[in-house]
C-alpha cells in the first residue's frame, strides 16, 4: 500500500507539473511565437499545437493531480503518519484547485484577482513540494 501511496504521490507532482505548464506556453506564446516573422510559420503552428494540448487539458490534469494527492495524504497518514509539509503541500494544491473550480464555474473573469493568486500559489507550491520530498522523513509524526 505504502508503494501505491508513493506512485500517488508522484502522479500528484508530474500532473502539477504538466499543469503549470499552461502558465509557460501562454508566456511564451504572448512573449516570443507572436513577434516570430511569418517565414517561421512551420515553427509557430508546431507550437500552437503543443500549446492546445496543454491548455485544454489543464483542468482535467489539474484535477486528477488533486485527486491523486487526496488519495495519497490519506494512505501516507494512515499507514505511516503525517507528514507536515506534506499537508502544507496538499493545503496549497487544494486551495489552487478550490480557485481554479471558483474561477471556471463561477466567476469566469480570467483576468481577476483570484487568477493572480492561484498563479502566485502555484509557484509557491514548487518550493513547498521540493521541501516535502527533501524532509518528510525528518518532520514525520509517526502514528
Amino acid at each position: 500500500m505504502k508503494e501505491i501511496a508513493g506512485l500517488l504521490g508522484w502522479i500528484g507532482i508530474w500532473g502539477y507539473i504538466l499543469a503549470l505548464l499552461n502558465f509557460f506556453v501562454k508566456y511564451i506564446n504572448k512573449k516570443f511565437i507572436n513577434k516570430l516573422p511569418k517565414d517561421k510559420q512551420k515553427l509557430i503552428s508546431g507550437y500552437r499545437i503543443i500549446m492546445k494540448y496543454i491548455v485544454k487539458y489543464h483542468k482535467v490534469i489539474g484535477i486528477v493531480a488533486s485527486l491523486a494527492i487526496i488519495v495519497h495524504l490519506y494512505l501516507m497518514y494512515t499507514r505511516i503518519g503525517l507528514s507536515i509539509p506534506g499537508l502544507i503541500a496538499a493545503l496549497i494544491m487544494w486551495t489552487i484547485f478550490a480557485l481554479g473550480i471558483y474561477g471556471v464555474a463561477i466567476n469566469k473573469n480570467f483576468r481577476g484577482k483570484w487568477v493572480k493568486v492561484h498563479r502566485v500559489l502555484a509557484f509557491i507550491l514548487i518550493f513547498v513540494m521540493l521541501f516535502h520530498v527533501m524532509f518528510t522523513r525528518v518532520l514525520l509524526i509517526r502514528k
